[in-house]
């Protein structure tokens, strides 16, 4: 008599360029990260596969950190399954950490912070044609003071309904901002910042405002009353997809 079947629940760690996919998750015709770990996994457990990611990614945007799980019953070393899929996967999508997780464990409800990243490099620079793939290419000289006190109002609970891409059937919108800053090192700007949650769009909006502000094109007072008043009108536009990074889940 055949033993029954065991169930098990792998963690694992992806980084992926997201430049030739329309986002993680699943679209009909379009190729997606989730798409692509659900075959190669399909095609290396023989099982119908279902991957949960602890958040999707817009088309474009890329990853060094993205947690997911998914469920199987065969018994392969859960490092045995992350050499099989990095030797399967295209490469800019790769595998970094594989591990057994209870049941309990669950990629989008048991994170607690996310961690990105968005970079811009003024345009013209030599390495131009290598920056453009992770970087928005910017014309305009930013004012990191401006860009600093932009993230001191960010900092802390808010309403970031204005800075999304504003759904419907989405009811909360408040989000837990731990940090949030600017850096600047030569000719490249960083910022990076950390939530509790994020909104659909949510992080290139934010760098849109903070960027306009800095630019001149909003003042700090728009930008601190659309944090203030949500759904206020605010004189920006979303960066770029290239230039965000998911760089971390925390749990």
């Amino acid at each position: 008599m055949n033993e029954p079947s065991i169930k098990r629940r792998i963690r694992f760690t992806v980084a992926y360029d997201g430049t030739g996919y329309s986002g993680w998750q699943l679209q009909p015709g379009k190729a997606t990260v989730q798409g692509c770990l659900e075959q190669a996994l399909e095609k290396l457990l023989g099982e119908k596969m279902r991957v949960t990611g602890a958040g999707r990614t817009d088309a474009g945007v890329h990853a060094l950190g993205q947690a997911a799980h998914f469920d199987t019953t065969r018994p392969l070393p859960a490092e045995v399954i992350q050499r099989a899929l990095n030797a399967t996967l295209p490469p800019d999508i790769r595998v970094r950490e594989a591990a057994e997780a209870p049941e309990s464990f669950h990629a989008r409800f048991s994170a607690l912070r996310k961690l990105y990243r968005y970079r811009i490099a003024r345009r013209g620079l030599p390495a131009e044609p290598f920056l453009s793939r992770d970087h928005w290419l910017y014309n305009f000289d930013l004012d990191l003071g401006l860009l600093e006190k932009c993230c001191g109002l960010i900092a802390g609970e808010h309403d970031f309904f204005t800075f999304s891409k504003q759904e419907g059937a989405r009811k909360n919108h408040l989000c837990r901002v731990y940090q949030a800053h600017w850096e600047k090192e030569a000719d490249e700007l960083t910022f990076e910042i950390t939530a509790n949650r994020f909104l659909r769009g949510m992080v290139r909006m934010l760098v849109g405002a903070t960027t306009a502000v800095a630019e001149g094109r909003a003042d700090l007072e728009e930008f601190r009353e659309a944090l203030d008043r949500p759904g206020r009108w605010l004189k920006a536009v979303p960066a770029p997809a290239q230039g965000l990074i998911l760089v971390e889940v925390q749990y």
